[in-house]
């Protein structure tokens, strides 16, 4: 969860489980009906008496949800994350909690809660060892790192997890209660609805085989869905002809076991590749690398040996633009202008499809390329990754597309223009 300010922008979800939904949710080259379908708004979509975010913050992109915890119910407002092991909440007892502008989960309200020992099942699960660590005392506690910039510590609980509008529940979802943490935290936020591998993730407790969500572009008043599937999808043909479907295979990767890695094979400028090292990118079995989303990201970020060659690239080819000065991270910044021609710039993963071509293109529109940082000035939204070897994909460069997670597969699916 990376950051740049001065960009905010959150999406609300609200969450529903009918058993079948209207064919206006349901995405046309899929052939299973989603068994959960969570409608996405953004901000600027709110009505009043919702409440739950105020545009205020100059902080960095995010997606979030409601969750309704407990019996009764409350309301915590999570933000997503790919990354993320678990799901947690900020709950009361709390020794060093963040400020928020909702009230913590209180446990002492849910007649529904229960704290999970050091000798469960799942503080046990050796594939939880990183995250829980070694039991001391007699609750199992977790504790979850967000890169280098935040983390959040608290104990394991269980409780019933309720869905917006919708009489379906989760009995028995193992989630975090945060109770102290360290970094930077949103004051709209109570935690993070974790989406990322792992036992314990949000689609592993509904023993979902695909997931699929849609960043719609920044200040679209369309609503958009987050999606869990019962069985895998199955791709419209006529979409991976013309390109506006790629698939991609993912990788998992022991430094990092809780993310999705791309087989990702390089960066062009201009229809010209990028001359970086297949090893930068982390690509076959190099495993010092890799290539990742971050929906918590706004821009992009390439290791420095990447990062070099490509603004040099930039700056070769952008003299018919007016150049200005860089924007806290963001280097490569111009004067704004209706007659501007920017540098076209492509991603080229390889093709998770059996059939045709070993790579496909990605190719960004200037949206997906560009971020307006002051009235008349852009930046193109790549940033020097100057303490990792990892390759983050934000998400500017994923407006307007919708990607799915085929569990069964190992495949992510990009559809454009699906949001």
């Amino acid at each position: 969860m990376e950051i740049i300010s001065k960009f905010w922008c959150v999406l609300l979800l609200t969450m529903r489980i009918p058993l079948s939904i209207s064919s206006s949710t349901s995405t046309p080259q899929l052939s299973p009906i989603p068994k959960i379908s969570i409608p996405l708004y953004h901000s600027k979509m709110l009505k009043p008496q919702m409440g739950a975010i105020v545009d205020t913050y100059p902080i960095d992109d995010s997606y979030a949800l409601f969750l309704w915890i407990g019996t009764p119910v409350q309301i915590a407002f999570v933000q997503m994350d790919l990354g993320s092991p678990i799901t947690w909440t900020q709950c009361d007892p709390c020794s060093n909690c963040y400020p928020m502008q909702r009230s913590p989960f209180n446990t002492k309200e849910s007649s529904t809660f229960r704290e999970l020992g050091c000798y469960s099942e799942t503080c046990l699960d050796p594939r939880m060892k990183e995250l829980l660590g070694n039991c001391t005392s007699w609750t199992c506690r977790y504790n979850v790192n967000y890169g280098k910039e935040s983390s959040s510590f608290g104990t394991m609980v269980i409780d019933t997890l309720n869905f917006e509008r919708s009489n379906n529940e989760l009995k028995e979802f193992i989630m975090g209660c945060g109770d102290s943490y360290e970094g930077p935290y949103r004051a709209q936020l109570s935690g993070v609805l974790g989406l990322g591998r792992g036992p314990l993730s949000l689609q592993s407790q509904l023993n979902a085989k695909a997931f699929s969500f849609c960043l719609v572009n920044f200040g679209s008043q369309t609503a958009s869905t987050l999606e869990f599937y019962d069985r895998a999808p199955q791709i419209d043909k006529h979409g991976l002809g013309n390109n506006s479907i790629i698939m991609v295979p993912l990788r998992e990767n022991s430094g990092y076991p809780n993310y999705y890695f791309l087989q990702f094979v390089g960066i062009s400028i201009n229809g010209f590749m990028l001359d970086v090292k297949s090893s930068v990118w982390g690509y076959g079995l190099n495993y010092d690398g890799g290539v990742i989303l971050d929906i918590g990201s706004i821009a992009t970020y390439l290791p420095s040996e990447a990062y070099n060659v490509f603004k040099l690239e930039i700056q070769k080819v952008d003299h018919n633009l007016t150049r200005e000065h860089a924007h806290e991270d963001l280097e490569l910044c111009y004067k704004d202008d209706s007659f501007n021609v920017y540098p076209s710039i492509a991603l080229h993963f390889e093709n998770g499809n059996v059939a045709g071509e070993n790579f496909v293109s990605f190719n960004m529109n200037n949206d997906q390329t560009l971020l307006r940082v002051d009235e008349g000035t852009v930046c193109l939204s790549f940033v020097e990754g100057k303490d990792s070897n990892l390759t983050v994909i934000g998400s500017n460069q994923l407006q307007g597309t919708q990607l799915m997670i085929d569990l069964v597969k190992e495949i992510l699916i990009f559809t454009h223009n699906k949001c």
